[in-house]
């Protein structure tokens, strides 16, 4: 996730929300320099105030962070297509019975 898309993204849920800065600042117990420093994209959270922010402003996390949530996500498929490719037939052929296995749990 960018720095801007961040914080682009919580001035724009803020506002939305007919909220200022400073009580955005109240409801998450920082400081509007905090939550200025995030808005112009200067700083990002962590994950703790991540969580307060999202409470605050009543969104999930994944909206917040759906781009760095994309990013890992594709990142993650590439790295697992490198490692399955250096796997043997044999053990491809164990890896997809895991994984048929897997899917019938997530359909529970």
């Amino acid at each position: 996730m960018s720095m801007s898309d961040f914080g682009v993204r919580v001035r724009k849920i803020r506002k939305e929300r007919n909220m200022t800065i400073v009580e955005l600042a109240e409801l998450c117990g920082t400081s509007e320099n905090v939550i200025r420093n995030y808005e112009k994209s200067r700083r990002l959270p962590q994950v703790d105030m991540l969580a307060r922010i999202c409470n605050a402003l009543q969104v999930s996390p994944e909206y917040l962070l759906q781009d760095e949530l994309v990013y890992h996500s594709q990142h993650a498929g590439e790295e697992l297509l490198q490692k399955i490719s250096r796997l043997s037939p044999k053990n491809v052929c164990v890896l997809t019975d895991m994984a048929d296995t897997l899917g019938k749990y997530d359909e529970y």
